[in-house]
């Protein structure tokens, strides 16, 4: 179900009692920024940077429409709740909650690069006044729900998104990135099962992040937008 955050000028998939929504779609008039930083910064001061980077750009805090985190290693699904948990209050400190449901869209990756030592922020995305054609959307990563092998875990998760942009009332087609996050033997599904079905977006190719999704013991996630603007902070 779609909460408006009218602040943000965007709507987002609420799921109550969880760190982050399903993802988020910009009001009509309104387009997203992706911004990246050159190098993680961390979670805490990456937060503070991004919501400055807002607004110097003249935009709210809550126009902030999703977050990407890199994490050393995966975390047990304790440790996994503990990080959550402090989380959720650095975004409330920021005034980044609607209606007690956090707005903002997030991937939260493990990174096989020696670079992250601790929990970090690699990119922010954000609405912005602007037209746009299409809809401007990011989804929230989605890990494997099923599977064994690499061709049900992608499966699974492309189900996962498709419902999401359903949802979102967007579009493969509408879509201008798709990240993927693993490290196991993937070249061989990429093509069939991901490119085929992608729809317009394929032309863009895959953004490939060897890294794990957050929790220990799973294998492969994906995420994908359309931001009109990209940036590197």
């Amino acid at each position: 179900m779609l909460t408006h955050n009218r602040p943000g000028s965007y709507r987002f998939l609420g799921m109550a009692g969880r760190p982050f929504s399903g993802g988020a779609v910009a009001d009509d008039g309104y387009d997203i920024v992706h911004a990246r930083f050159a190098r993680p910064l961390p979670l805490d001061a990456g937060l503070e940077a991004a919501a400055g980077h807002v607004a110097a750009a003249g935009r709210p805090v809550q126009s902030i429409a999703g977050f990407e985190l890199r994490i050393a290693k995966p975390l047990t699904r304790t440790d996994f709740d503990s990080f959550n948990a402090r989380y959720v209050t650095s975004l409330k400190a920021l005034g980044l909650e609607i209606d007690g449901v956090m707005p903002a869209a997030r991937t939260n990756v493990a990174a096989s690069s020696s670079a992250v030592s601790e929990p970090s922020l690699y990119a922010v995305s954000y609405t912005i006044a602007g037209p746009r054609r299409g809809r401007a959307f990011l989804v929230s990563g989605a890990p494997e729900d099923a599977g064994d092998d690499t061709k049900t875990r992608l499966d699974s998760i492309m189900r996962v998104l498709s419902v999401r942009l359903e949802e979102l009332g967007a579009s493969w087609d509408d879509a201008t990135a798709v990240q993927l996050y693993g490290i196991d033997d993937i070249q061989a599904h990429v093509v069939e099962k991901l490119l085929r079905n992608a729809g317009g977006v394929a032309i863009h190719g895959i953004h490939w992040f060897p890294s794990l999704p957050p929790i220990d013991g799973l294998k492969l996630e994906i995420d994908v937008r359309s931001a009109g603007t990209e940036l590197v902070l």
